[in-house]
Formats: C-alpha cells, sequence, structure tokens
C-alpha cells in the first residue's frame, strides 16, 4: 500500500511522559507525573486496508488519576491514504469483522470514525458531514498549524528535521491536541475539559521500532 501515516511493524511502542490533573470528588485536584507507554500489539492486512491494534492511545489517560489501564484500539488506514480510529468501544465488534475472511466489511468504516487523510495540509476538517458545516468548526478535527521541528531529546528518532501537523478537536464540554508526524505517528496529546478540572498533557520520550515489517 506504499507509505504508511504509521509504523506497521509488532512491537513498535511509543514512551510519553507529562501530566494528567483530575478533581476528585472532595474537589481537590490532584496532579500525577506519568509515564505512558502506546504499543503496535497485531497488525492485521486485507485487500484494500491495513489495520493496526494499537494498546495505550494516550487518551486512555483523560479522566484518570494517571494509573489508567491501557486499552486496544484500531487504527485503520486505507489504500487511499485515510486513516480512521476505531475507539475501545467499538474495539470488540470492528476486530471481529477484519479478521473474517468472509467479510467484505461492506459499512466498516464511517465518516465519524476519520482520524486524517494524507497528505495533510492546514484547514483539513475530518469529520461527519453534519460537523462540516458549522463554521466554528467544532465537533471537527482540524489541522490548525504546521511546522518543522527536530526531535533531538526523544530517543530513537532521527535528527532530521520532521513536518508536525497539529490536530485538534474541540467541543463545548472540552478540547484535545494532537501533534502528529506521519510515518512516526503522536508527538504529543493533551485534553482539557472545561468544567470539572481532567487534563492530560503528554509529548513523546521514546520511540522504539519493532521487528522489521
Amino acid at each position: 500500500m506504499g507509505f504508511h501515516a504509521l509504523p506497521t511493524s509488532e512491537g513498535t511502542y511509543w514512551i510519553y511522559r507529562g501530566i494528567v490533573r483530575f478533581e476528585r470528588p472532595n474537589s481537590k485536584s490532584v496532579e500525577t507525573k506519568v509515564r505512558w507507554k502506546m504499543q503496535v500489539r497485531q497488525v492485521l492486512r486485507r485487500p484494500d486496508l491495513i489495520a493496526i491494534v494499537i494498546n495505550g492511545f494516550p487518551g486512555d489517560l483523560d479522566w484518570s488519576e494517571g494509573t489508567a489501564t491501557p486499552q486496544d484500539s484500531l487504527i485503520i488506514q486505507t489504500r487511499d491514504k485515510k486513516l480512521y480510529w476505531i475507539e475501545a468501544g467499538a474495539f470488540p465488534t470492528v476486530f471481529k469483522r477484519l479478521v473474517n475472511p468472509n467479510d467484505d466489511l461492506e459499512g466498516l468504516l464511517k465518516n465519524e470514525d476519520l482520524f486524517l487523510e494524507l497528505p495533510l495540509h492546514r484547514g483539513q476538517k475530518f469529520c461527519d458531514a453534519e460537523a462540516k458545516l458549522r463554521s466554528d468548526g467544532m465537533y471537527c478535527r482540524v489541522v490548525e498549524s504546521v511546522h518543522s521541528t527536530s526531535f533531538g531529546t526523544v530517543k530513537g528518532v532521527p535528527l532530521d528535521q520532521h513536518e508536525v501537523f497539529t490536530l485538534s478537536y474541540r467541543t463545548n464540554p472540552d478540547d484535545s491536541e494532537v501533534d502528529f508526524v506521519p510515518g512516526l505517528g503522536i508527538t504529543s496529546y493533551s485534553y482539557h475539559h472545561h468544567g470539572t478540572v481532567a487534563d492530560t498533557e503528554v509529548k513523546l520520550s521514546e520511540f522504539h521500532r519493532g521487528n522489521p515489517e
């Protein structure tokens, strides 16, 4: 399928470090330093797509005190370079279909699950048709900015300049932001709730590629 937006070798993993803030029922806000691992557990290949079983998407830390249990989710890349993110709740149903060779996967991928589409450029919106009609950009994942940087302090990442795309997702109750580097993956993740304190802020500190694809 040519270029992959994410590494597709089983055993690949990313280490993130940062903080989680959470407001307990007694209204005391707790801040915890975290070290978080995201890894490629399994890769499934079908004629027109490749599905990556991801364990420990950084969003698993949201609404926790930093001791969350990593969940399985899916990143599915199609031949036309669209990436769909299937969250943990829908994972069992979608995975069951993917491993069934008799399932033609009709209707499997939905616009609301679209995470991004390559090539990326500023201003792109990824969401369902109704949300795309909004003028405020809310309820869509939006490519807000593009910049180049070197990840010199990140173990396992080449010192070259990398193009980083910042994607935001804003709703009335909360917002999240992801920095994404094609071919490498998520280099930072943040989540902020607008009411009760629930914040996640992590950045990539190590990258380890698995066995050759």
